[in-house]
């Protein structure tokens, strides 16, 4: 194995470790906007049955993972650039050995 083939196989873990990363951050994305709407539910009911102050901690909660997920989402925008980015050089490597060979 040469440095080449070396390189192209450490590109290639480099990618994947991206993408599972991506795909963790999406994954908790989802988890944050499901309980959202599970708090969003709770924020109702106690406002249907006339107790919006009980409403109140968990609007508070409600709030505090809006902001979550906000970062989150941040996250897979940057996570999904880096993945661009390790993709694209991973295929100008391959191209270059497919050049060589």
């Amino acid at each position: 194995m040469n440095i080449l083939e070396s390189r192209i196989i450490l590109h290639r873990r480099h990618c994947e470790e991206r993408q599972r990363y991506l795909a963790e951050l999406e994954s908790l994305a989802q988890r944050l906007r499901t309980d959202g709407s599970r708090l969003r539910a709770e924020i109702e009911r106690a406002v249907a049955v006339g107790n919006p102050a009980s409403a109140q901690p968990v609007f508070e909660r409600q709030a505090k993972l809006a902001r979550s997920l906000a970062a989150i989402e941040g996250q897979i925008a940057a996570a999904g650039d880096a993945l661009a980015a390790a993709a694209r050089d991973l295929k100008r490597l391959e191209r270059g050995g497919a050049r060589r060979a």
